[in-house]
């Protein structure tokens, strides 16, 4: 998308009536305090916001809020009306199902339930605890979240039942299980499984955590000294040969050989010595075997250091995985996580430091496959969309949160998304008024691209869509507002007109508002659930906009 000069002009738009709701919809529409009606912001919404981005308003952030018991109000109001139990289920249904942007809202939430001083809630938290915390790392960002709760006493918060609820979760895993999780993920959030094990007072349940638990606290040395004369189980054999090779990893210079061991032991990144990863025989060892998301952020890095050479049997090997529809399904590859990739890599520099490679034109070709194969991985909404595109020259600037990407890009690709996933959607486009784009679910990313350039652009005016919809009779369920951080609001407000669209179609409708490259504007009343703001955009972005359409948030 060519950049051309930005002369944006405020657009007079024919007058249109404020006037609020003043019937309801439905049953579940409240009387606001101006005599109109509106979906009024539960605290079990609000619960839900929270854990899917961190903040109980219509808010969501793509750079971290830092996260405090002001953020989550919401909790403590349903725990004091006797709704713990209610709050924990949610926690763990969001957790397990992988509704969360990002886990860290659910783990302080977690925190905050096994602080709180209600006894049930407390002990329906604990006993949630080894489900929500997946990893070693959850763990340990759920025990620093405990800590801040209290105050910063880091021995303080282990009482009994915190405890109890550590020692629960190494005891609820398997020999092989628990030994590969403890030495990929040793340490995060300033605490590490040296220091769990010991506070809790970790009584193992079975012989295979015996030995783990020794490995973890006292080392190989004594591990091998304990165990050399014994006659010992598969089990016991299968996780000495395993310590044993993460031992011989840690002192071995032979490149050969750590190969050797990462392909007989499984053996990932976060076992090796920062030397190891200066070797292209480690890399391809590594490779074999290497998840796809690791994959899509490592091949800048592998092209760099000449693990994947031109025509070469890594390159071959890549692209064949790249290629492969079953892969990129299993891995839940969306074809954002791929386009991402292929702006970065197609770069042939990183966002950070000084990292250069030139792309491999081969790996280029399959990556654009891998966009269009990644379509069939989106399950569709069912719902009906209206996808409002911002097409000025502003919308050239960087996505913030996801420096290889320009606005128009995500826009592009996410008009797609819903063309090719949605049965029922409508792509229009700000020029002075709604223009449809003609943007199919046949088209190529470079043919969007050219439909969005060839309309003229006007102002952004966020109210337009739905006023649009109500003239065209256009049936929504949720419109979606693609822009840069230039919004403008017209002769009514996007609020408003949200809310005129719902009296006049009878449809409760939605309305987000993607503010690509800003991080300070908001456009969404944040007690009507029906409004989201989204400054910026990532990954996590695509689970918020679902979870919002599904109305699980």
């Amino acid at each position: 998308m060519e950049c051309i000069t930005d002369g944006l002009k405020a657009v007079k738009m024919p007058s249109e009536s404020s006037a609020h709701q003043v019937e309801p919809l439905n049953d579940q529409q409240v009387l606001n305090s101006e005599d109109g009606y509106m979906w009024q912001v539960t605290d079990m919404t609000r619960l839900r916001r929270f854990l899917c981005f961190g903040s109980e308003c219509g808010t969501y952030y793509t750079s971290e809020e830092k996260l405090g018991k002001e953020n989550a109000q919401a909790i403590l109001r349903l725990i004091e009306e006797g709704k713990g139990s209610e709050v924990v289920q949610e926690i763990k249904t969001f957790s397990v199902e992988g509704r969360a942007a990002t886990q860290d809202p659910t783990l302080f939430a977690l925190a905050l339930c096994t602080q709180c001083s209600d006894a049930s809630t407390k002990q329906a938290a604990y006993k949630a605890l080894a489900e929500i915390c997946h990893i070693p790392t959850h763990l340990f960002t759920y025990i620093q979240f405990r800590k801040d709760l209290s105050g910063g006493m880091k021995c303080g918060i282990w009482g009994r039942a915190l405890r109890k609820a550590v020692a629960n979760w190494y005891n609820s895993k398997d020999g092989m299980a628990i030994a590969m999780a403890v030495t990929k993920y040793k340490r995060r959030a300033g605490w590490s499984h040296k220091d769990l094990l010991r506070l809790s007072h970790l009584k193992p349940a079975n012989e295979d955590l015996t030995l783990v638990t020794k490995y973890i606290m006292k080392g190989w040395k004594e591990v091998e000294e304990a165990y050399k004369d014994k006659e010992n189980s598969d089990g016991i054999q299968q996780l000495l040969k395993y310590f044993e090779a993460l031992e011989r990893v840690k002192m071995t210079r032979d490149e050969q050989e750590v190969a050797q061991l990462i392909e007989e032991y499984r053996l990932v990144r976060e076992h090796l010595l920062t030397n190891h990863l200066k070797s292209q025989e480690v890399w391809k060892a590594l490779l074999k075997d290497m998840p796809v998301m690791a994959l899509l952020k490592n091949l800048g890095k592998m092209t760099s250091d000449s693990i994947l050479k031109p025509r070469s049997e890594e390159v071959t090997m890549v692209c064949e995985r790249l290629k492969n529809e079953t892969v990129l399904k299993k891995a839940r590859i969306h074809p954002f996580h791929i386009l991402v990739a292929l702006e970065t890599y197609k770069a042939g520099k990183g966002n950070r430091g000084k990292l250069k490679w030139m792309p491999d034109p081969e790996i280029l070709v399959v990556l654009d496959q891998a966009f269009y194969k990644a379509f069939k991985n989106v399950e569709p909404t069912g719902k009906r969309f209206v996808l409002a595109l911002d097409v000025s020259s502003s919308m050239c600037s960087q996505v913030l949160g996801c420096k290889a990407l320009y606005a128009f890009s995500v826009a592009a690709a996410m008009s797609m998304v819903v063309a090719r996933t949605e049965t029922n959607s409508t792509i229009v486009a700000f020029s002075g008024e709604m223009v449809p784009l003609r943007i199919t679910s046949e088209m190529a990313l470079d043919e969007v691209f050219t439909a969005m350039h060839a309309v003229p652009f006007g102002a952004t005016d966020c109210s337009l869509p739905m006023l649009w919809a109500v003239k065209t009779k256009t049936a929504a369920d949720v419109f979606i507002v693609f822009t840069d951080n230039e919004t403008y609001y017209g002769n009514i407000h996007p609020v408003e007109a949200l809310r005129e669209y719902r009296k006049k179609m009878g449809i409760p409708a939605k309305l987000i508002v993607c503010g690509l490259s800003s991080n300070g504007f908001t456009v969404a009343d944040p007690d009507d659930r029906g409004m989201l703001d989204i400054c910026g955009f990532d990954t996590g972005a695509l689970e918020v906009i679902r979870n919002f359409a599904l109305d699980l948030i």
